[in-house]
């Protein structure tokens, strides 16, 4: 349990949120791809929201992470959720259809 808040198991907290997002992306149909092609097809959004989670996840543990709570986990899987959300957003491929 020591492993879950050492810096280490908590960034893989963080990580998984932006996994946790794609896969909420994958079960809704909003990207047809497998993970893989998913972050190598957006990549530029995914190290921009990798970068960010980065930061914000040390920013975080420098300031907060004091206790071993559950309040900690949480906070930090949301970090990496929200980044992800935030710049992995969903790009139509469709035609617009403008009315004439």
């Amino acid at each position: 349990m020591d492993f879950i808040y050492s810096f280490t198991g908590l960034y893989i907290i963080a990580l998984l949120g932006m996994v946790t997002h794609f896969l909420k992306k994958n079960i809704k149909g909003e990207t047809p791809t497998e993970i893989l092609n998913y972050f190598k097809d957006n990549f530029k959004s995914t190290i921009t929201a990798f970068i960010l989670t980065s930061v914000m996840f040390i920013a975080y543990h420098q300031m907060f992470v004091d206790a071993e709570s559950v309040k900690d986990i949480m906070v930090i899987f949301l970090i990496g959720y929200a980044f992800d959300s935030t710049f992995n957003k969903y790009e139509a491929t469709t035609e617009v259809n403008f009315k004439k």
